[in-house]
């Protein structure tokens, strides 16, 4: 009797794949340099203008954190068309991050000093736009729409990746284009951050959306 060999599971095609792993490897940068907010409650780690809303920022990074580890894995499952137990719960945490996270965000905008209008504004748009492509992505698979499902997962991903870019900005371009008004404190570059860190990347990833709908048009 032969042996029956074992089914292989499928696995993302060579580019998405490639994409995922370098975005992968972009975020554990990120999430290294933010392991202080977490191991390290105190004014030196949080700055004077952040410690009087810690507790906002914190809860800010911790679902930001989790929505992007859970989220990229959901991508490697969705575009490996391994959706089981593990999607559908690895779904539900990501949309609880983002409510925590998106809910924290709120309370930052709200609780800025005045006169910060520009990037309490940047804040609160990439918030709704966080808010609403989730929300998307959640009602396009209670309607057992996969395609807008996945669509919407990408964009809101797209959002969820601004923290990552915020911080790449912030790390790499701030030395050549601004001087910090000190320890902490937004200046003119992080107002320009806050809104180009969601609004660009989704831009740029519409046509990328938009071409692979077509091809499933032209699949059927």
């Amino acid at each position: 009797m032969s042996a029956i060999a074992p089914r292989r599971l499928p696995v993302p095609r060579a580019l998405p794949a490639a994409i995922l792993v370098a975005v992968g490897t972009i975020a554990a940068w990120f999430l290294y340099g933010k392991l202080h907010y977490l191991t390290d409650v105190s004014v030196e780690s949080y700055t004077p203008y952040w410690w009087p809303r810690r507790t906002g920022l914190l809860l800010h990074v911790a679902g930001g954190t989790v929505a992007l580890v859970a989220g990229l894995v959901q991508l490697w499952l969705g575009l490996a068309r391994r959706t089981g137990a593990l999607h559908r719960a690895l779904g539900r945490v990501y949309v609880a991050a983002i409510v925590v996270g998106c809910a924290a965000a709120f309370h930052l905008v709200y609780t800025m000093p005045a006169g910060m209008f520009a990037f309490a504004a940047g804040l609160f748009s990439l918030a709704v736009a966080w808010l609403v492509t989730t929300t998307m992505a959640v009602v396009s698979i209670r309607r057992r729409d996969l395609d807008q499902h996945r669509d919407w997962m990408i964009r809101s991903y797209v959002v969820t990746f601004a923290f990552v870019l915020f911080r790449i900005g912030g790390s790499w371009v701030r030395p050549y284009l601004t001087v910090d008004l000190g320890a902490g404190y937004p200046d003119h570059l992080d107002i320009v951050l806050s809104w180009v860190t969601w609004s660009v990347p989704l831009v740029l990833a519409e046509p990328l959306i938009q071409l692979r709908s077509m091809r499933r048009g032209r699949a059927r």
